[in-house]
């Protein structure tokens, strides 16, 4: 989180605190209003701990595979837009497969992109990943 100064975890909001530029990441079958009441829900959370959520991203497949265009697609908004956080409200979200959502978070690190969650906070990156990093 080289990019600006602030914290996701603890912060005590102060007029000088600067909000790191997040995204939201659902997936939900929810009709459209609910999700977008998820998305606010989520936007106060995170608004709390240091991060504006103005985007989102929903998954609306009806499987618990992602299609991989649309993830792909996913990736490259976060290149675009300079996203500096992913927020999901838990980790299953993302998957179920723990080696899916290690690749997840090692892509988006790799991009010097963190993934926050609601329920645990920032997640770190693996050690399988660290030895990756040469750590």
């Amino acid at each position: 989180m080289n990019k600006k100064n602030f914290n996701v975890v603890g912060n005590n909001e102060t007029e000088n605190q600067e909000l790191a530029k997040g995204i939201a990441f659902i997936k939900s079958r929810r009709a459209e209003l609910n999700v977008v009441q998820m998305v606010e829900n989520m936007r106060d959370q995170a608004l709390s701990n240091g991060v504006i959520i103005n985007d989102a991203y929903c998954d609306r497949s009806m499987t618990r595979d992602y299609d991989r265009e649309a993830l792909n697609a996913f990736f490259a908004t976060l290149k675009e837009e300079d996203f500096e956080v992913v927020v999901v409200i838990s980790l299953n979200d993302i998957t179920d497969d723990i080696y899916d959502l290690e690749e997840f978070v090692k892509t988006i690190t790799d991009m010097g992109i963190w993934l926050y969650s609601l329920e645990v906070g920032p997640v770190p990156i693996t050690a399988s990943h660290a030895e990756d990093f040469g750590c």
